[in-house]
């Protein structure tokens, strides 16, 4: 593992050169990298070279999502958590936002706020690759309020609209912007 970047504001990552890209662009870009210098991008997996690898790997360069279907204890999960090495070592976002949204391209109000009110003086934190992995196992008890968030009462109390986007109390799913979500174990429909 190299040294977490020595950049902490805006205007740091803008003089380093830094270009934002979107997840499936780096996962894309790593991919491409891995085969060109000839680096296996699927340390420990074995028995998939000519069947499930190359199809995984054109629906990465294409930019697709990836469902994996099939029996338990063929390799999935492993295969998912293999993805993590394809992501940047090191990925910077605004300190102390809850969705880890990008500096240069914030999305909620307050950090598009902090972002104008700042300016350059915004301040980076840095997340590894093993940060923007993770993993719900789909037990019977998971809601979609853990996956994709609700209204939290304690601020509507506190006298938020419902419709104050400040009002929503983020799951899983939001709280992991940019980085990969495995959903393991999704019962099949019928």
């Amino acid at each position: 593992m190299t040294d977490r970047p020595e950049i902490y504001t805006v205007g740091e990552l803008r003089a380093a050169g830094y270009v934002h890209k979107d997840l499936r662009h780096e996962i894309r870009d790593n991919l491409i990298a891995a085969l060109t210098s000839g680096r296996d991008p699927w340390p420990g997996l074995y028995g998939f070279s000519r069947t499930v690898i190359p199809q995984l790997e054109r629906a990465l360069i294409a930019g697709h999502d990836i469902v994996l279907l099939g029996e338990r204890g063929q390799g999935k999960t492993r295969l998912l958590r293999t993805l993590a090495g394809l992501l940047d070592e090191w990925s910077p976002v605004i300190e102390d936002s809850e969705l880890n949204e990008h500096p240069l391209e914030p999305i909620t109000e307050q950090s598009r706020a902090r972002a104008l009110t700042e300016g350059d003086r915004l301040r980076v934190s840095w997340r590894h690759r093993s940060e923007r992995y993770v993993e719900k196992l789909a037990t019977p008890d998971t809601s979609v309020a853990d996956l994709i968030g609700d209204v939290d009462p304690m601020r509507v109390a506190e006298g938020r609209r419902l419709g104050d986007p400040e009002t929503i109390h983020y799951g899983l799913i939001p709280r992991s912007n940019r980085g990969i979500i495995a959903i393991n174990e999704a019962p099949r429909p019928g």
